[in-house]
């Protein structure tokens, strides 16, 4: 039997954790839904996803993708709520699945149920953005017929025009020959101007400049062939940011003369949740090519090992081998933490929790390093707080952690240098936290590449390391900070929540 067999036995036990997570989501509208409501639809989506990962078709799926959006555009939810919803699956399964499976299947198994998700997350943002420009295309016509009426009723009066569009919560703006003549309060909010300095300026002067030939394009194209369009395009923001946003609009009139009548809407949301979701995708991709090689170099690793080992029982009497020797020992013991790291990143943590009295774990995993702190002349100070004795956390993990920020800091600083360690407790954001920090007096990095320090793209770090650390504390719940010391150096601090 295979780890997805095995889904249909935790049926239930995945309805009541899934129906959990999302009714105590408070950033979100599920948890307004009633529980009734909800349960008959996370039970028909769990049965879907055991057929389809089973190796079954997506029938079932696919009809569930195309009921729910259509519910809940009704219904007022966001593109990125429901997707999030979907995503929330894969981590209630997760764990099953990493139970359930054996050793030699679980990165397959990862992969397919990350595939799943990803496919089911891309169907269901296709036919909920087709519907959504469906929608804002009877909002236009709806709209323009609403105007025409209410025009011809009112003598074309301005006044109901606001009264038509100024309740709409996307923007709602008039242009005449280029020029805005009309603007409802969302559209002034979205570009951060009152109406009084909306009114009279161009249209295109709220357009980002790489932008403004298709917006120019479609503008004409709706006079010349009294069509509409849907247009993505960068909406300049009075405090100079350039955000992503759509318009559908139209040629018709506006007190008896031609104009262009358009709805706009902010997709920022939508945009960062796309690009998280593409990042998801890629980090999967390089997680899984990264463990294929660890599983390459390993054999071959053990081999090296143990000849060293023998090696060095066989010269053990020559001083200048056994110095050889003892530095290639730690080389290949190096490359081997590096093998295990990169098999790592394609597998989900399994946190051991246990409450760790703090001074001697700190101690240890300094000491464990003790010998490469000697070769490099590398002094440490601890500088340890009576008032955090003890954190509750995975001790085997939160020790890779430790001694990988510790190996980082004796590779930065100069021969001689000196690395510092502390802990204790801080309060932030009302809210307190057990804090470690190992500091060291190296070069540090340039400040502006301080918020990238984990992103493999901008930053200048080498190996994976940094990769584990990020996944190590993000799974406890913590927060890493890194920051520069004075007069030089880094410091990197782990900050993990003491309500556990």
């Amino acid at each position: 039997m295979n780890a997805f067999q095995t889904l249909g036995g935790h049926h239930a036990e995945i309805v009541d954790v899934w129906v959990h997570k999302l009714l105590h989501d408070q950033s979100s509208k599920y948890a307004d839904e009633p529980e009734a409501d909800l349960r008959p639809l996370v039970n028909q989506a769990t049965e879907a996803f055991r057929l389809v990962l089973n190796g079954g078709p997506w029938d079932d799926l696919d009809a569930f993708i195309t009921m729910i959006a259509r519910r809940r555009l009704s219904q007022g939810f966001t593109l990125s709520e429901v997707q999030k919803a979907f995503m929330l699956y894969q981590q209630v399964v997760t764990p099953i699945l990493v139970r359930a499976a054996r050793d030699e299947e679980l990165d397959d198994v990862i992969f397919r149920l990350s595939n799943c998700i990803s496919q089911t997350v891309g169907r269901f943002s296709d036919f909920f953005q087709g519907l959504h420009e469906e929608y804002m295309r009877q909002q236009t016509v709806m709209l323009e017929n609403e105007v025409r009426k209410r025009t011809r009723e009112l003598s074309e009066s301005e006044s109901k025009y606001k009264a038509l569009v100024e309740d709409i919560r996307d923007g709602y703006y008039v242009i005449r020959d280029g020029i805005i003549v009309f603007a409802n309060n969302a559209f002034c909010n979205m570009h951060g101007r009152s109406r009084t300095e909306m009114v009279g300026i161009p249209f295109l002067e709220l357009v980002a400049q790489e932008s403004r030939e298709e917006v120019e394009r479609s503008h004409q194209q709706h006079r010349a062939h009294q069509t509409s369009s849907l247009v993505e395009y960068l909406r300049l923001h009075r405090d100079g940011r350039k955000l992503p946003t759509e318009t559908l609009a139209k040629f018709s009139s506006y007190e008896g003369k031609a104009a262009n009548l358009g709805v706009c809407r902010d997709i920022s949301e939508r945009r960062a949740l796309e690009q998280k979701t593409r990042e998801a995708e890629m980090l999967n991709a390089l997680a899984q090519q990264a463990a294929s090689l660890a599983h390459d170099i390993r054999n071959p690793l053990t081999a090296i090992k143990m000849n060293v080992q023998m090696l060095a029982v066989e010269l053990k009497d020559n001083l200048t081998h056994q110095r050889l020797i003892a530095i290639s020992q730690k080389e290949v013991e190096s490359i081997e933490r590096s093998v295990v790291e990169m098999m790592n990143l394609a597998r989900p943590f399994r946190l051991n929790r246990e409450n760790v009295i703090l001074r001697p774990f700190i101690q240890d995993c300094v000491e464990a390093l003790r010998s490469r702190m000697a070769h490099k002349e590398v002094s440490a100070t601890l500088r340890l707080s009576s008032d955090l004795e003890q954190l509750r956390m995975d001790p085997h993990r939160m020790e890779q952690t430790l001694v990988n920020l510790l190996f980082n800091a004796i590779e930065a600083v100069p021969r001689g240098g000196h690395i510092y360690v502390s802990s204790g407790r801080k309060e932030f954001q009302g809210r307190y936290w057990g804090v470690i920090s190992v500091a060291d007096d190296g070069p540090g990095i340039p400040k502006e590449l301080l918020p990238y320090v984990f992103d493999e793209k901008r930053s200048r770090r080498i190996g994976l390391g940094l990769d584990n650390v990020k996944k190590i504390v993000a799974a406890h719940g913590g927060v890493i900070d890194v920051s520069l010391r004075r007069p030089q150096g880094l410091r990197v601090s782990l900050r993990l929540p003491l309500e556990q």
